[in-house]
């Protein structure tokens, strides 16, 4: 673990910790006014209380979504210590990752490893999981495999969005807020009655960024976002014993996004012949844009922007069948998106780089699940489970001369029958079982048309692939006290078997790689403290990954039309072309601790918090890709001098995975200030995360590296004594700490030792408002 200025922040959990076990000796009836309410999740397809749920889930309620002011899935990881986002840029990129695993693929034929779950429906790819949290009630983020009950891609863990039902009274909110550059959002809702046995609930949100990177080449300011949201729920009781809920939403958003600027471009001397004419020949197309550390100027001549939009609707019913609940989800989404790319960076480039392409995504699924009493001696939930799903992608990408379109498609179909059981040997001990049966069958069709000597033809091919699997999982609980449950499991996950879908695929290299499984041993305690005031939970795991499913790449000489090296620099020095391949990582193993904590310290004080410590690693990767720097230097991981061969491979055994850092830490503390004399109080709060060094690729490229850093949030909000109205001002990353989301290399062809970041709208210091009011 490396060292950093503000480690000792870590001690601030333990040191809250004591001193609300030290606050009072004796407890009295106030006291007792101010516990903690009791947190329910459906972790395991039934509802319980967290402290009874025996695997690691941290439940994220609306209240502290709200007041931590996160208003995208995307901020779900400043307030989860092991919860880090992958950033892509553009959605369909992008991917969550828990406990330091997550999607190591773009490829169409991948599953993602962490399963995002919206009220109880599968989000067949990562890019959907990227909305607003619009109306939630809560979220459940489930840490480690999740192979029984949830079962599909689960292999690292599962992020459960939950939204708000509909309310017997009627009742709403807007909201609306104002953050500086250029930045705004509203929102709304209405609920209630719509008669004796049916209930209505509708929300929408609208925000508009007009973005904060200049295009010096045509004057537009970049990565900005056009946004709407809408969502509606009716509720039905026909009778006593059966619930009927239908829910419909839609989302679109549109924006020039999400443009990279570079931040490093140096010239190599070790690398010959030296490229200084190379660089300095680049950076006059650039000017006045000129790459630096956390650069914000970019020079682009060809239209670089993103549009996504997606609907979904399902219909959950819930039967009481005597003693039993047998339930019901049948659900329809859909997702596109299309986007367009200045591939080269840079403005009047000879080589005129650039790409766009557009990606169809449906699914059907279908859940039956039966539910038995929990106080029985055995207890159960059984279950049958569908997926099907289709992918369709349209890309074109000019390269020289002319443009190749790459035509694909991609169908799954998934089939599980689950279980789980609990057998409550006496009071204090539980012992539980489960597993689930997959199929998995998948296909795809792939066509390339080129007119572009550079980009041959591939002529039409297919391929199909099917697999079983049974996952399994043991647990023993045992609760020394009536306050805290202690536990110890294993779990199995798994994600099916994958194809190498990308616009360079060819017959030779989209063979389907196997099955990604994970083996977890967790054992965890749930305790509560100072009748009801303080609540600590722990867990410590080790997860084995076997067969991960990984992009890499393979540079090959550029050849044209007649089979001769290309030499656009005349160096000497033949381009290289590159594609895309996915293979399977030997092992990968990730084990930790992580630690959380909610607090009533006082009636007035209260305090929300986790620390995670995760070392995820490679155990095996003999084959494993070069980025495009180690390539061009010729020195990869370590040392290895094999990147500067033209199959650009190296073993990457010993190295950390991406997006993991070694300790990550959140705290959050609230303080009301009541105002005896005044209609309304004063809520103060801080939020403060903190984190090691992170690497942003697979490769260990040390340029891809963001260094340890920390950041803190800050609010000042008027609360009204009735709760019809609040008016807040925040401060997001008050401390002014700039840090990247991604950096990534740049191919040595366009801009040789080349790096490019992607920066969040939080890189920096911003003050907003926010007005809401409740009836």
């Amino acid at each position: 673990m490396s060292a950093h200025p503000y480690s000792s922040a870590l001690l601030m959990l333990p040191l809250a910790v004591t001193a609300a076990m030290h606050s009072q000796a004796q407890t009295t009836s106030t006291d007792a006014a101010f516990a903690l309410e009791e947190v329910v999740v459906t972790a395991r397809k039934r509802e319980q209380s967290l402290q009874d749920v025996s695997l690691s889930v941290m439940a994220l309620s609306e209240s502290m979504i709200r007041d931590a002011f996160l208003t995208d899935t995307e901020e779900l990881t400043q307030l989860v210590p092991s919860l880090n986002l992958q950033q892509g840029g553009r959605q369909r990129a992008s991917s969550f990752n828990i406990r330091g695993v997550g999607t190591q693929s773009y490829s169409e034929g991948v599953e993602p490893s962490v399963s995002t779950v919206l009220d109880g429906v599968v989000m067949g790819r990562s890019g959907m999981a990227f909305m607003r949290l619009l109306d939630v009630e809560r979220v459940e983020i489930l840490r480690g495999p999740q192979g029984t009950l949830f079962g599909k891609n689960s292999t690292a863990g599962v992020v459960h969005i939950i939204t708000q039902e509909p309310t017997e009274e009627f009742s709403g909110s807007v909201t609306g807020t104002i953050i500086e550059d250029d930045e705004w959002y509203t929102g709304f809702t209405l609920s209630g009655p719509a008669g004796e046995t049916l209930g209505y609930r509708l929300s929408g949100t609208y925000a508009e960024d007009d973005g904060f990177v200049d295009n010096v080449y045509t004057g537009e300011i970049m990565n900005s976002k056009d946004e709407w949201s809408l969502r509606g729920k009716l509720r039905w009781y026909p009778s006593e014993t059966l619930s009927v809920l239908w829910t419909s939403d839609a989302n679109d958003r549109d924006g020039n996004c999400c443009v990279s600027p570079i931040i490093s471009f140096e010239p190599y001397p070790e690398q010959p012949p030296n490229n200084q004419g190379t660089v300095d020949a680049a950076l006059d197309r650039l000017s006045p844009a000129v790459p630096g550390e956390f650069n914000t100027d970019v020079a682009l001549d060809f239209p670089d922007w993103a549009k996504n939009k997606g609907q979904g609707h399902s219909l959950t019913v819930d039967w009481e069948l005597g003693d039993h609940t047998l339930t019901s989800i049948t659900a329809y989404r859909d997702w596109n998106q299309q986007q367009s790319a200045d591939t080269d960076m840079q403005p009047e480039y000879y080589l005129q780089v650039h790409q766009r392409g557009e990606t169809d995504q449906d699914q059907w699924t279908q859940e039956l699940r039966l539910t038995s009493p929990s106080d029985r001696t055995l207890s159960y939930v059984l279950g049958l489970y569908y997926f099907d799903q289709q992918i369709g992608r349209d890309f074109e990408r000019y390269i020289f001369d002319g443009w190749a379109n790459s035509v694909f498609s991609v169908d799954t179909t998934n089939y599980a029958a689950f279980g789980e059981a609990t057998w409550n040997i006496s009071d204090d001990w539980r012992l539980v079982l489960g597993g689930r049966f997959t199929r998995d069958e998948l296909e795809f069709e792939f066509q390339r048309s080129s007119d572009s000597a550079f980009q041959p033809e591939i002529p039409y091919f297919t391929d199909d692939a099917e697999e079983d699997d049974f996952s399994g999982k043991l647990t023993l609980e045992w609760n020394p006290t009536e306050d805290m449950l202690t536990y110890a499991t294993y779990v199995q996950g798994y994600k099916g078997p994958a194809f190498n879908i990308t616009s360079g695929s060819t017959p030779e290299n989209t063979s389907a790689v196997d099955p990604e499984r994970s083996e977890s041993f967790e054992i965890g305690v749930k305790s509560t403290w100072l009748d009801n005031r303080l609540v600590v939970n722990a867990a410590l795991f080790h997860t084995e990954y076997t067969d991960f499913q990984v992009d890499s790449t393979e540079s090959r000489p550029l050849l044209d039309e007649d089979g001769n090296p290309v030499d656009n620099d005349d160096n000497g020095v033949p381009d290289t072309s590159f594609s895309y391949l996915l293979t399977n990582v030997g092992e990968v193993t990730s084990k930790g601790l992580e630690v959380d904590v909610i607090a009533q310290l006082t009636a007035n004080l209260s305090l929300f918090g986790g620390v995670a410590f995760i070392d995820a690693t490679i155990d095996e990767y003999p084959g494993g890709p070069c980025s495009f720097g180690q390539e061009f230097r010729g020195i990869g991981y370590r040392g290895q001098t094999s990147c500067a061969d033209d199959a650009a491979r190296q073993d990457l055994a010993g190295g950390e995975m991406p997006f993991s850092p070694d300790w990550k830490l959140n705290i959050g503390v609230s303080y009301l200030t009541p105002l005896q004399s005044m209609p309304f109080d004063i809520d103060w709060r801080a939020n403060f995360r903190a984190q090691d060094d992170i690497l942003f690729a697979i490769d260990q490229d040390v340029n891809l590296r963001q260094e340890a850093y920390e950041i803190l949030d800050l609010s000042i909000t008027l609360r009204d004594k009735e709760d019809r109205y609040t008016a807040s001002l925040l401060i997001k990353n008050a401390l002014d700490e700039n840090f990247y989301a991604a950096i990534a290399a740049q191919n040595e062809n366009l801009l040789p030792n080349a790096y490019v970041s992607y920066l969040s709208r939080n890189y920096e210091r911003r003050v907003g408002v926010e007005l809401r009011y409740n009836w």
